[in-house]
């Protein structure tokens, strides 16, 4: 009875053994290294043959390329150019007409149809008078010379009678003329001035919008730069991890071999390793992603990436708030936009002023004709003058449109006084969270180098038989937990650094704090 107990036994143990010997040898089979992606090397931060590019160059490209800012370049030129449009203002405007007319009938008087019984009747007594003379007088005295003298008489008046009944022409149907004219404001209420003060100060301002927009600019590289770092090293350290969830299952799986372990525990190790694996796929995924946003921003087709990596100098010391508050109020580009709006709403109001104030100009014109009637004999080849307008009564409202220059002058300055107030507060808020990112990643650091020595620790008791295989996969997710957390603290505390000196604009100082 005892020896058929033991032989029972025997037989399902060794049965037992079998069953483990097919189970870790297909697991083993299902688990090769050839058919799991551990040496795949299709990231961007493994290729050999990706360019690669510091922060300071892929700056330097996204300046020559970024067409947001070629825009605003294209603003400010378009700035200078009414800047001098104002300035041409005080130049006189001359103008040269040409006029072609053709009337309907010629410019005429006719006195005969007007006058027609009067010249008639002074004809007539002339002729009256001049026979009567010519017989009254002696036949000895009218020589002959005197009767040619008379016929001579007789003769210019009627010529002279038919001229008055023959039509006067003052012009012919074509008329060409043309004129060379000058008008030159000497006196406008000081509107001219002013518009050249406002064009000025609009330069100004589109200068202040393009240097926003190359602060905003550049926060967004370093974010889009940096966030591909962090997905990268994010991604390699997973690989990492999976790679040691395999190695620990390959373990477990030698030791269930002997018998040292349970299968409990090799499942448990391959869930691990599994989890570890989809997790690994997913951060190269999110990894592709930030490599088509780097690539937007630098304006390439080809894939570009970063050389740089998440370090930070723990050790410089940040300038204190108050640098940062003074350069902030001093220089951005947003508080010296409002800053001109200030100066342009004042000389606005100046501008409404001169509406009510008298304008004086100066004007001339030479005429050209063809003199070839009495009309264009009458018209002066030049004339000069001066002219003046003083506005009395006008319908375009000018009282009301001075009132609201001056209330858009006191919006204006309440704008100012309030951003200045939340860029103040603001500089604070980014200054203190840029510190606390800082301190939380030098706290990392001391919590790093504890998990790894956990790890080391776990994995050679595992071995010993002396630790559970849960207390190996805790440990190096809790490590790979940390150092990922270490590794977006950086991307935070860089990313707000970054804000805190396109605030004051020190982007220049940026490098001086971050590898």
């Amino acid at each position: 009875m005892k020896k058929t107990t033991l032989f029972v036994l025997s037989l399902l143990f060794s049965s037992s053994l079998n069953a483990i010997d097919e189970n870790s040898q297909n697991i083993q089979e299902k688990t090769k290294p050839s058919s799991l992606s551990l040496a795949e090397n299709n990231a961007p931060f493994n290729n050999p043959n990706i360019q690669k590019l510091s922060l300071k160059n892929a700056w330097a490209r996204v300046l020559s390329s970024h067409e947001g800012l070629h825009a605003q370049e294209y603003a400010i030129k378009r700035a200078s150019k009414m800047k001098l449009a104002a300035k041409l203002s005080f130049l006189p405007q001359i103008d040269l007409s040409a006029f072609y007319v053709y009337l309907s009938n010629p410019i005429k008087m006719d006195f005969a149809s007007q006058k027609q019984p009067g010249v008639q009747k002074a004809t007539n007594q002339i002729h009256q008078g001049l026979q009567n003379i010519q017989q009254n007088i002696p036949s000895q005295v009218l020589t002959p010379q005197i009767q040619a003298g008379m016929q001579g008489v007789m003769q210019g008046f009627g010529a002279l009678s038919s001229t008055l009944e023959a039509p006067l022409l003052f012009s012919k149907q074509n008329v060409v003329l043309g004129a060379l004219s000058i008008i030159y404001p000497l006196y406008m209420g000081g509107a001219r001035f002013t518009m050249v003060r406002i064009a000025d100060l609009m330069q100004k301002d589109a200068n202040e919008v393009y240097r926003l927009k190359k602060l905003s600019t550049f926060q967004e590289l370093v974010k889009v730069y940096y966030g591909m770092v962090l997905n990268a090293e994010v991604a390699e350290t997973l690989e990492e991890v999976e790679k040691g969830h395999y190695k620990h299952f390959q373990n477990a799986l030698k030791m269930q071999k002997v018998g040292q372990i349970a299968r409990v525990e090799t499942l448990g190790a391959q869930v691990a390793y599994d989890k570890a694996h989809i997790a690994s796929i997913k951060a190269k995924d999110v990894l592709e992603i930030s490599q088509l946003s780097f690539n937007s921003i630098l304006s390439s087709k080809d894939d570009l990436s970063p050389s740089n990596k998440l370090e930070i100098h723990t050790e410089k010391d940040l300038p204190n708030l108050s640098w940062f508050v003074s350069s902030t109020l001093n220089s951005y580009p947003a508080l010296r936009t409002l800053e001109n709006q200030v100066q342009i709403s004042k000389e606005n109001t100046k501008l409404q002023i001169a509406k009510f104030l008298p304008q004086v100009s100066f004007f001339g014109s030479y005429i050209m004709k063809q003199n070839n009637s009495v009309f264009e004999d009458m018209i002066p080849s030049w004339f000069v003058g001066v002219a003046g307008r003083m506005p009395i009564l006008s319908p375009t409202g000018r009282i009301q449109k001075y009132q609201a220059s001056k209330l858009a002058e006191l919006q204006v300055n309440s704008e100012q006084i309030q951003a200045k107030k939340n860029m103040e507060l603001l500089v604070s808020k980014t200054y203190k969270e840029t510190l606390s990112f800082l301190k939380e990643y030098k706290s990392l650091i001391s919590s790093v180098e504890l998990a790894k020595e956990n790890l080391k620790l776990q994995e050679q008791a595992f071995l010993q038989g002396l630790s559970t295989n849960a207390q190996v996969i805790d440990a190096r997710n809790t490590l790979s937990s940390i150092i990922v957390e270490q590794k977006s603290v950086a991307y935070k505390y860089i990313v707000s650094l970054a804000n805190l000196m396109a605030l004051s604009d020190h982007i220049d100082l940026f490098y001086e704090f971050v590898y």
